[in-house]
Parts: C-alpha cells; sequence; structure tokens
C-alpha cells in the first residue's frame, strides 16, 4: 500500500509572502499618489489658464436679461390710465421715499419703460445697484381689483441721459424696487 503525499511545510514561508504583499501595496500606493499629484497640478494648472482667460474677458462681457411681458388675454381689463398723484395718500401703493431731484438706487431687476404703467414699452431692464436721478412724477397707476392697488411711477434719468420711468414698489409686498441714494 502506498503512504498519501504530504505537502512539505516550508516554515516562514507565509511571513514572505506576506512581506512581499506589503512591499507591493506600498509601490502601487505611491504610484497612485504619483499620478494623483500630476494630474493635481495638470488640473490647477488649466484652473489658472482657465482663470486668467476669463479675467480677460469678464470685463467687455455684459449680460441683459431677457425682457418678458406678458401676453393679454381676453379677460383681462385693460390697466386703468396712469394719474397724476396730487396727494400721495390716495395713491394705494406703497408709501413713498423718494422726491423729484433724488438719486435712487434699483434694488431688484427693473424694467425702465417708455411711460408710466404696466402695459406700456419696456425699454430697458435695469440690474441691481444701478443708479439714476428723478425728475418727475410721481404718477399713480391704480391696478383693478380688490383691495385697490397701485404703482408710484417715477420719471428717471440714466447716467446715460436716456429717461423713462421705474415703479417705486410693487403692488402687494412690502418690499421696495428703488431706494434713495444718501
Amino acid at each position: 500500500m502506498k503512504e498519501p503525499l504530504r505537502t512539505r511545510y516550508a516554515p516562514g514561508y507565509d511571513l514572505f509572502k506576506l512581506i512581499v504583499a506589503i512591499i507591493l501595496t506600498i509601490i502601487l500606493i505611491i504610484l497612485l499618489l504619483r499620478e494623483r499629484d500630476g494630474r493635481l497640478a495638470a488640473l490647477q494648472m488649466a484652473v489658472s489658464t482657465l482663470t486668467e482667460t476669463v479675467s480677460l474677458v469678464m470685463p467687455t462681457a455684459t449680460f441683459e436679461p431677457p425682457v418678458l411681458t406678458p401676453e393679454p388675454t381676453q379677460t383681462e381689463e385693460p390697466p386703468a390710465e396712469p394719474q397724476v398723484a396730487s396727494d400721495l395718500n390716495e395713491c394705494p401703493s406703497n408709501p413713498t421715499r423718494i422726491q423729484v431731484g433724488f438719486t435712487v438706487r434699483v434694488l431688484d431687476w427693473l424694467n425702465f419703460r417708455a411711460a408710466p404703467g404696466l402695459g406700456k414699452t419696456i425699454q430697458h431692464t435695469n440690474s441691481p445697484g444701478t443708479e439714476m436721478e428723478v425728475i418727475g412724477g410721481p404718477i399713480c397707476a391704480p391696478q383693478s381689483g380688490e383691495p385697490p392697488r397701485a404703482y408710484l411711477w417715477w420719471n428717471v434719468r440714466m447716467e446715460d441721459g436716456r429717461e423713462g420711468w421705474s415703479a417705486e414698489a410693487p403692488l402687494n409686498f412690502p418690499n421696495y424696487f428703488l431706494e434713495p441714494v444718501e
């Protein structure tokens, strides 16, 4: 009868395999870190180049938001004709903080119209921070409905000399579109 084959055992062989595996793992980690650092350097250089390019382009770029005018529906009543506000307390708008001769600053995107009233032609949309001189007004433009509401419109002149009309405050919010510059 034959004896079964026995596996030969080499003392320390398992320890040798463990050490080789650790060394290979360390080499792999070092190579991955070098590759990542190379990619990071390349990415930083690309971002730097892009930033320089954008900074050269940005001062000449201007953004004009699209001007959207609502389409009138057949059930809509035409807005009431603007009326000169003799007594500002009679106009159902937010209380005014502006007078003729003031310089005002735009607080939110604000339409600059050819005449006072929501249905009038939009000539331009001013961005927040734009400053204008108040040269006339106010005109109360009431809106139909309950409770009665209105915009208080001011004739303003932009720095480039264009003249038009902008509302001081919205219909039903305590926010203002224009504030006096002190």
